[in-house]
C-alpha cells in the first residue's frame, strides 16, 4: 500500500511538472545579475516604494510570454520563418540580428556576475570564473542530443534553488507587512524616478525572452490540443520570475535601506548582508545569484542564437547546429569581455546594446501583438479585449522606454 502510495504521487508529480517547463526557462533567463543587481539596488536605497512596479512589470511580461505561447502553440512554424514569409526576409533578419547583438551585450554582464558569485563564494579571479563556466554551458550545449529536455531540467533546477535562497534570506530578515502593502500602491513618479523605473523595467520585462517562448513551447511538442497548458505554464513561470523578484526587492529594503546602506550591484548586496544577518545569508543569497548567472547566462545565449539562425532563415530550432553554433560566439564574446574587463570598462559593450535594444524591442514588442491577433494564424483564439489592452499598456511602456534610453545615450536627459 505504501508503495502504491509512494507511485501515485511520483506520478502526480511528473503528470505536473511535465505540464510546465518553458515558462520556467523564460523566467530562468530573465532573472539574471542584471535584474537582481538593478532590484538589489533599487530596494537598498528606496525600500519598497517602487514593489508596484515590479509587480506591473511582472504583468507587462506576463502578458507577452502568454501571447507568444499562444503564437507557438498555434501555430505550425516557428516566429520569425512567418514573419519572413508574411513581411519579408529583411525584417526577420533585422530582428534576428538585433536581438542576437543585444543578448552578446548582456552576455557580458551575465559572465562578470557568475565569477562574482564564484568569487564571493569560494575566491578566485572573476575572469577565471567566466572562463570555467563559458567551457561548461558551451559542453553542456553539445553534449546533449535534445537540448531543449536537458534544459528544461536544469533552469526547473536552478529556479528552484534561487526560490529556496531568496525567500530564506526573507524569512531571516523579518519584513514588516505594512511596508509590503505601502510598497503595492503605485504612485505617480516624476523625473527623478525614471532610471530606476526604466532599470527595473528593462531588466524585468524582457519582450525578446517573452518572444522566445513561442519557439519553446514548439519544442515542447505541443500543439492546439495543449493551448491551455501552454498559457499556465506561462503565467507559472512569469509569476515565479515575478516572485522571486518581489522577494530580492523587500529583503534589500528590509536589510540594507532601514540601515541607510546602499549598493550598487548584487555582489554588494551579498557582502552587506554577512554581518547584517549572518554568513549564511550572505552563502544563500551568493548560492541564489549564481543560480540567476548561470540559467541566465546559458539562456541568454541560446535565445540569441535561435533568434539569429530563425531569422536568416538557416534554423530556428534550440538544438539546430546553426543555433548552437551562433550562441557559441555569444557566448566567447562575453568570455572574452569579462577576461579583459580589467584592462577597460565593458560598459561601452552594453551601450551599444542598449541602443539595440531601442530598435529590437518595440519592434519584437508589435509583432508579437499583431501575430497573435490575425485569425487566419490563431483562429477563433485570438486575445481577448483586457489582455489587449495590458499588451498595449505594455507597448507603450516599451515605447517610452526606448525614447529615454536614446535621450539618456545621446547626453540630452
Amino acid at each position: 500500500m505504501e508503495k502504491d502510495t509512494i507511485s501515485q504521487s511520483r506520478g502526480f508529480l511528473k503528470g505536473i511538472l511535465g505540464k510546465i517547463g518553458p515558462g520556467l526557462i523564460v523566467a530562468a533567463v530573465v532573472l539574471g545579475p542584471g535584474s537582481i543587481s538593478a532590484i538589489s539596488a533599487n530596494g537598498s536605497v528606496m525600500g519598497t516604494r517602487l514593489l508596484w512596479w515590479v509587480l506591473a512589470s511582472g504583468v507587462f511580461m506576463m502578458t507577452y510570454t502568454m501571447l507568444a505561447a499562444k503564437f507557438g502553440v498555434l501555430s505550425k512554424k516557428s516566429f520569425l520563418t512567418v514573419v519572413a514569409q508574411r513581411y519579408g526576409r529583411w525584417l526577420s533578419v533585422i530582428i534576428g540580428v538585433c536581438a542576437f547583438i543585444v543578448c552578446a551585450g548582456f552576455q557580458c554582464g551575465n559572465n562578470l556576475g557568475v565569477g562574482m558569485a564564484m568569487n564571493a563564494l569560494v575566491g578566485g579571479p572573476i575572469w577565471l570564473w567566466a572562463c570555467i563556466f563559458t567551457l561548461l554551458a558551451i559542453s553542456f550545449m553539445y553534449f546533449f542530443r535534445s537540448l531543449y529536455a536537458a534544459l528544461e531540467k536544469l533552469m526547473m533546477a536552478l529556479v528552484i534553488l534561487m526560490l529556496i535562497a531568496f525567500v530564506s534570506n526573507l524569512a531571516v530578515a523579518g519584513p514588516d507587512p505594512v511596508q509590503i502593502a505601502k510598497g503595492l500602491i503605485p504612485f505617480m513618479f516624476g523625473k527623478e524616478y525614471f532610471l530606476q523605473v526604466s532599470a527595473i523595467a528593462a531588466t524585468s520585462f524582457s519582450v525578446i525572452a517573452a518572444l522566445f517562448q513561442s519557439y519553446l513551447v514548439q519544442e515542447k511538442n505541443w500543439g492546439p490540443g495543449q493551448l491551455g497548458e501552454g498559457l499556465r505554464d506561462s503565467a507559472v513561470g512569469i509569476a515565479t520570475l515575478t516572485l522571486i523578484s518581489m522577494v530580492v526587492m523587500i529583503t534589500s529594503a528590509t536589510v540594507l535601506a532601514t540601515r541607510g546602506i546602499a549598493v550598487k550591484n548584487a555582489a554588494d548586496m551579498a557582502v552587506q548582508l554577512e554581518p547584517l544577518l549572518g554568513r549564511a545569508a550572505m552563502w544563500l543569497f551568493c548560492l541564489g545569484l549564481w543560480g540567476a548567472s548561470f540559467s541566465s547566462f546559458l539562456g541568454n545565449a541560446i535565445v540569441g542564437g535561435t533568434l539569429l539562425s530563425d531569422g536568416l532563415g538557416i534554423g530556428g530550432r534550440i538544438s539546430s547546429k546553426w543555433t548552437k553554433i551562433l550562441a557559441t560566439i555569444v557566448m566567447l564574446i562575453g568570455m572574452t569581455v569579462a577576461v579583459l574587463s580589467h584592462r577597460f570598462s565593458p560598459v561601452n559593450v552594453i551601450i551599444v546594446a542598449q541602443a539595440t535594444t531601442v530598435i529590437t524591442v518595440p519592434l519584437a514588442c508589435f509583432m508579437i501583438y499583431w501575430l497573435a491577433n490575425r485569425k487566419e494564424l490563431v483562429g477563433e483564439s485570438v486575445p481577448r479585449w483586457w489582455v489587449n489592452l495590458l499588451a498595449l499598456i505594455g507597448f507603450v511602456v516599451v515605447c517610452l522606454l526606448a525614447v529615454y534610453t536614446v535621450l539618456r545615450l545621446s547626453g540630452i536627459y
